[in-house]
């Protein structure tokens, strides 16, 4: 099915979601969740809407641009404008032929076409951007539950670091997505939580990652997964109630919905931590593919399923809630409870057909240096304070690291077989390296960080920068910086 259009065929079923206008005033959209006809001479009757309030419908040959970051990958309530299908220039960047994933648990690697990057610990407002929506509705009491739940606008907010790197954002406390339960509220008998879902919904397989510190108070339940419809789920839980005893283990909840054919019990894993979710941030991550999904938290592995592995696009979901079930997000709590959230990492295969096309535009050479860029594994506890890595268009933001791809190591030159010795050769005099003008160093083009705006030390990723994460590297690079130091 195509996610970019509104695509409805004959026979289709529509659901209805709810999305945050610019007004703050809910709408609802509704969107295809049915393939489109196996039969390729079926006509689909097309319905093509922009984003804009009213829902517009685009001319015949066109479609809704949302932003400069491409096609939208599902109806949203923004304002946008149609444009030819394959309006789009072919980039030529790093990056353009996908991005390389290594599975910690068996050392293979995966190549995905499409990226969603989130920077949460700089982003201002969370109203202002179109990658996430937060979401509005409202459930009641369902059986023992003695409250239901009100997912509201202002239950997430941004709190922003005031500079590049940093432990206190604007506001005082934890940096980042903050994602609120509030305490003692009880609107319309449902506590007041919140929610945001990624405006793409062609997801279809990736590695997936959150930047998480989840919160202390007792009595809530968070949540970081994929969703296309209830047999179709990959679920990292966080209950509060399991974080309040230091005697006993934290345990994450490990959970993949699916149908019948699967006992439910072979899909749910409780599973111990060697760390308190609530006392840092930590990156939680699983990756998808057709034969399995595999969860990591800080690049330890924890557990992998065979069985249930989703098959259908779907999105990415961050969500903070509790309806007082004693059996599951207890609560509510007795004070405000914020989930926070530093980044998002997504990097997948996309279900849509403009979104394959515009891959097969801009990927010419494959084997081109950086074209296919090699994601670093994140094992150990993502830290605010010394900046984080991006490979996407929040690559170029202050306070991160971006590495497109590792260079390779250095290969010395091999004596060949007719020669028995060899006297040794004057040194060269050294070439005099370009300071780099556009963040990158050593690699193919050689550039060195001594001069550079953006700090002297080269990274082992090939990113010039100032703090620790680039001088203090192990693989950090002399031959195009400096090293061993913090500047």
């Amino acid at each position: 099915m195509t996610l970019d259009l509104l695509t409805v065929s004959p026979g289709a079923s529509l659901d209805q979601t709810t999305t945050e206008s610019l007004s703050g005033t809910p709408s609802t959209v509704a969107f295809a969740t049915s393939p489109t006809p196996a039969d390729p001479s079926a006509s689909p009757q097309s319905v093509r809407f922009c984003g804009s309030r009213g829902m517009r419908p685009c001319p015949a040959g066109q479609e809704c641009v949302l932003s400069s970051k491409g096609k939208s990958s599902f109806v949203q309530d923004f304002p946008g404008q149609c444009e030819t299908v394959g309006a789009l220039d072919p980039v030529s960047a790093a990056c353009e032929c996908g991005y390389q994933t290594r599975s910690i648990k068996s050392n293979e690697n995966e190549v995905f076409t499409d990226v969603l990057e989130s920077d949460f610990l700089h982003l201002k407002d969370i109203g202002a951007q179109q990658d996430w929506i937060r979401q509005v509705w409202n459930i009641p009491a369902v059986g023992v539950a003695p409250w239901g739940r009100n997912m509201t606008l202002d239950n997430v907010f941004t709190n922003p670091l005031p500079g590049d790197v940093g432990t206190k954002g604007v506001n005082g406390g934890d940096p980042g997505l903050q994602i609120r339960v509030t305490a003692g509220e009880r609107r319309g008998g449902a506590v007041k939580s919140g929610e945001v879902a990624s405006a793409r919904r062609d997801m279809l397989y990736g590695s997936f990652r959150a930047g998480i510190k989840y919160t202390g108070q007792n009595g809530t339940c968070g949540a970081f997964f994929y969703y296309y419809n209830d047999t179709q789920e990959i679920d990292f839980e966080f209950l509060s109630k399991l974080y309040q005893d230091p005697a006993k283990a934290a345990a994450l909840l490990l959970i993949i919905h699916a149908g019948p054919e699967v006992p439910k019990n072979d899909l749910f894993r409780p599973t111990p931590v060697g760390f308190r979710p609530a006392d840092g941030y930590h990156e939680y991550r699983f990756d998808w593919t057709p034969e399995r999904v595999t969860y990591y938290a800080d690049g330890k592995f924890l557990w992998e399923s065979t069985r249930g592995v989703p098959y259908h696009a779907g999105g990415l979901t961050l969500s903070h809630w509790s309806n007082g079930d004693p059996g599951w997000s207890a609560g509510p709590p007795a004070k405000e409870a914020d989930m926070k959230f530093s980044y998002i990492k997504a990097y997948f295969n996309s279900s849509s057909d403009t979104s394959n096309k515009d891959y097969k535009q801009r990927c010419k050479d494959p084997t081109k240096p950086d074209a296919v860029c090699k994601v670093p594994d994140q094992t150990s506890p993502p830290d605010p304070n010394k900046g984080t890595w991006f490979l996407g268009p929040n690559k170029g933001l202050p306070g991160n690291n971006p590495p497109p791809a590792k260079p390779p190591p250095p290969t010395s030159p091999q004596p060949s077989e007719s020669s028995e010795s060899s006297e040794p050769s004057e040194p060269s005099e050294p070439s005099q390296k370009e300071v780099s003008p556009d963040n990158s160093c050593g690699g193919s083009k050689g550039y060195t960080c001594l001069g550079s705006e953006n700090g002297d030390c080269c990274s082992s990723y090939g990113f010039c920068g100032s703090n620790s994460t680039y001088c203090e590297d192990p693989e950090c690079q002399p031959e195009f910086g400096t090293c061993g130091g913090t500047l």
